[in-house]
């Protein structure tokens, strides 16, 4: 990784954030601030699940591990040569096709936006660039 790997820190804490936000409102039915006014829809949709886990405590689970990946590789406690900067890149470009297709999903089936959702995937898309062109 390179010089810009410092925004892997506070990308992945605000995307962790949005998760844990979205998260405690779909658990436990909590109301959620939105000013796309389709938040409530598109979070308690069928599509909100992957096999019955909540996306974002899927979200929640892959900023959490960007975050200490990108930890272990700055203390330089990597077990393998470029094992975190391996993982980085795969689980960005997971989270990222996951969000294409969630945001697809938003748009043209469900016919509403979440900005949550919105801010969570421009964030995995940003770390996935970093991730690919910080080496």
């Amino acid at each position: 990784m390179g010089s810009l790997e410092f925004l892997l820190y506070p990308l992945s804490l605000l995307g962790l954030t949005i998760s844990a936000y979205v998260w405690r409102s779909q658990r436990f039915h909590k109301p959620i601030a939105c000013w796309t006014r389709d938040c409530e829809r598109v979070i308690r949709s069928p599509y909100s699940r992957l096999l019955g886990v909540h996306n974002s405590a899927i979200g929640l689970w892959l900023f959490f591990l960007i975050f200490f990946m990108t930890l272990l590789h700055d203390l330089g406690w990597e077990p393998w040569p470029k094992l975190t900067s391996s993982t980085l890149i795969a689980l960005s470009f997971i989270g990222t096709l996951v969000s294409l297709y969630l945001t697809y999903i938003q748009l043209f089936v469900l016919k509403g936006l979440c900005n949550w959702c919105l801010t969570s995937a421009l964030l995995i898309l940003a770390i996935f660039i970093l991730t690919v062109t910080s080496g």
